[in-house]
């Protein structure tokens, strides 16, 4: 299981799924498995680029075996993403978005990344996906679900991908504020009064150390 770098760590917490749902499905190739296991050990050496290639060719293997593999498709991200290879990273998320075509975070994963390579016009309708999934899931969701807060979140950056800060910080706002605790509230608090440009320019300067 990896709780995947390849996204800012305080965006991170709030795109994404947690642990529980993104751990590992208990029926796969055992050999794909495998390599996807030894794949995983490396994330720990992710700033080196051997390492970080040498994951990547474990989870092609892995994906050669079974093609319809999510998650070794799914944790070569965070090593395209380190090596700054986002055409790659792009194109695996199509991947799984064919597989998973109504996974709310894939699209905002994919316009996120359109938009690491300034293509702001492909990046749109991604963002304007996501967060029909998100008003649709939310709107039969109840609000005890585990998973609320965390599409609730997901709907905010996609507003403020969007240009709709406003609304998003409104969404935030009650985010912060029902926060358990300040680890939390941190975490809200790097997407709040943020416009679009910002956050982008900061995911950016985050890579770049």
């Amino acid at each position: 299981m990896t709780t995947l770098k390849f996204i800012p760590v305080l965006l991170l917490l709030i795109v994404l799924y947690s642990c529980e749902q993104r751990s590992a499905p208990k029926k796969a190739d055992p050999v794909a498995f495998e390599l996807l296991k030894k794949a995983l050990t490396l994330e720990a050496f992710i700033d080196n680029a051997d390492s970080a290639k040498e994951a990547i060719s474990l989870l092609d293997k892995a994906t050669s075996i079974d093609s319809n593999y999510y998650w070794g498709h799914y944790n070569k991200l965070m090593f395209f993403y380190q090596l700054k290879q986002f055409d790659r990273a792009i194109l695996t998320v199509k991947k799984l978005i064919q597989l998973r075509p109504e996974a709310h975070d894939l699209y905002l994963t994919e316009g996120i990344l359109y938009e690491r390579i300034d293509d702001s016009i492909s990046s749109r309708p991604y963002f304007e996906k996501s967060l029909a999934i998100c008003n649709a899931v939310l709107d039969t969701m109840s609000k005890t679900n585990k998973e609320y807060e965390l599409i609730f979140g997901n709907k905010a950056v996609n507003l403020i991908m969007l240009g709709e800060e406003a609304k998003a910080n409104e969404l935030l706002k009650k985010l912060y504020d029902s926060a358990p605790d300040q680890v939390h509230k941190l975490k809200v608090s790097y997407l709040m009064n943020k416009s679009k440009k910002e956050v982008i320019a900061r995911m950016k300067e985050e890579h770049s150390h």
